[in-house]
């Protein structure tokens, strides 16, 4: 099916929010979320500091990796791979493959690698195999249950949907969090994620990226959300969203 877009691949998250910031009607696709490995940090940090950029869908995916290489056999000296993919692998698996793991920006830019590399292989998925004509030596090496949230993010504010995201400071007190909390308890608000960030140039403090069930157009969550100026120092509204599941 054309969908009548121009695909283009980023080596980093950091280059996908910096050409949907840039550009007009531009979208991008950033991890969120791993069940096996939690928070990617550099998808919530730049949520936090590009203020023009925000999530209209999140699609939960089922990861399959796959160990792919030029030739297709396992006479390589090298793995490139995300830091995230690595540790996603079965254990056993990665102790057998007997090679130097090279951590790189994403496993699609592994996968090009391998792709240039006689001696390398990539541990990547099969859609970025495919893509750079690496033949697959086996799949199926992650863990089990292992499921990544994607974020779907544009230069609009959306406030329809299932979920909503925001992220906040609070100030460096006793009680800090536990007042911006209460704001959720109090109307009704089931939290579904809750992480926290270093700041960056205040040692020891954190911001905290929340979603909640709800969306902006909701009377409870619009109420909830006037009360956050008052326990908080900053909110920033990341949107409110659809969240779709993909096996």
């Amino acid at each position: 099916m054309n969908l009548g877009l121009n695909l283009v691949e980023s080596r980093t998250i950091s280059g996908v929010f910096e050409a949907v910031g840039s550009g007009i009607g531009c979208l991008g696709v950033v991890p969120i979320q791993n069940s096996l490995e939690g928070p990617v940090n550099e998808t919530l940090d730049n949520l936090f500091s590009r203020r023009d950029v925000y999530v209209n869908r999140v699609i939960e995916l089922g990861i399959n990796l796959v160990l792919a290489s030029v030739n297709g056999d396992r006479g390589f000296k090298r793995i490139y791979s995300h830091h995230h993919a690595i540790r996603e692998v079965r254990r056993d698996v990665l102790n057998s493959l007997e090679a130097e793991v090279i951590p790189v920006e994403s496993t699609s830019h592994a996968a090009m690698l391998a792709s240039k590399d006689e001696s390398g292989a990539a541990i990547c998925s099969r859609v970025a195999a495919q893509l750079y004509g690496l033949k697959i030596i086996a799949d199926g090496l992650q863990e089990d249950n292992n499921i990544t949230k994607f974020g779907v993010i544009s230069k609009e504010l959306t406030r329809s949907g299932e979920r909503t995201m925001l992220l906040a400071t609070v100030p460096h007190r006793p009680g800090g969090l536990l007042k911006l909390l209460e704001a959720f308890y109090t109307e009704g608000i089931n939290l579904t994620m809750i992480y926290s960030r270093p700041l960056r140039g205040l040692a020891w403090q954190y911001y905290f990226l929340l979603e909640f069930e709800g969306c902006l157009d909701e009377p409870n969550v619009a109420r909830c959300l006037e009360r956050l100026p008052a326990v908080s120092e900053s909110v920033r509204i990341c949107g409110s969203y659809p969240t779709q599941r993909l096996t």
